[in-house]
């Protein structure tokens, strides 16, 4: 639940500065158990996979990028 409530208040925060997307970066799926579990929770939370990056980091972290459109009431 703590991690889910921080979420959504970096979400309102970046609402309330206009901003209309957030995007997190981490390891692609199936490399780190670890990494796995931080997937799971982004993509919960709402965030797209949108491309892997095989080399931004090193070859043996495969870079996810990961995107989310921020709803606003406007």
């Amino acid at each position: 639940g703590l991690g889910r409530q921080l979420m959504a208040a970096a979400e309102d925060y970046a609402i309330s500065q206009g901003y209309h997307y957030l995007q997190v970066k981490t390891v692609a799926p199936g490399h780190y158990e670890a990494y796995d579990a931080t997937n799971a929770f982004y993509q919960a939370c709402g965030y797209e996979a949108i491309e892997v990056f095989p080399d931004l980091w090193d070859e043996w972290n495969p870079c996810l990028l990961r995107l989310k459109y921020l709803k606003t009431n406007q």
